[in-house]
């Protein structure tokens, strides 16, 4: 099978409205319009800036979130412990379980979103050097 249209130079705008009848966009067009759209090729970095921004969004927030759920979970502790009516044992007064989870979680995620911050910003600047 043979195309009908050959390839065209991706460079030089392409005159949309010589396609015919057949196509979807000539019953509805204006006149002129369609010979003003250019074809360019993919590229993309656009795409890519815009996802690994996203991660690294996302990865600080966590971070963020992890760090306020720990705050809020030692201020109820300790609000919970100077209550009267509740009988605190040493272990909880000291925060041990929290201090066990911040010990747990915090560090893999702060190295997690420093290594992908890192690599962002590390990507962007090289990337923003001349001939780079």
């Amino acid at each position: 099978m043979t195309d009908p249209v050959p390839p065209a130079d991706p460079a030089k705008p392409r005159d949309l409205s010589t396609l015919g009848a057949t196509s979807a966009t000539s019953a509805t067009a204006t006149p002129g319009v369609a010979s003003q759209l250019i074809e360019k090729n993919y590229d993309p970095t656009l795409d890519r800036e815009t996802i690994r921004g996203n991660i690294a969004l996302a990865l600080v927030s966590t971070l963020v979130g992890v760090i306020a759920i720990v705050v809020l979970a030692g201020l109820v502790t300790a609000i919970g412990c100077y209550n009267p009516a509740t009988a605190c044992t040493p272990a909880t007064i000291k925060l041990e379980t929290i201090r066990a989870v911040i010990e747990l979680v915090v560090p893999p995620l702060i190295g997690l979103v420093g290594a992908v911050t890192g690599f962002y910003f590390g990507e962007k600047s090289v990337s923003a050097k001349p001939g780079g």
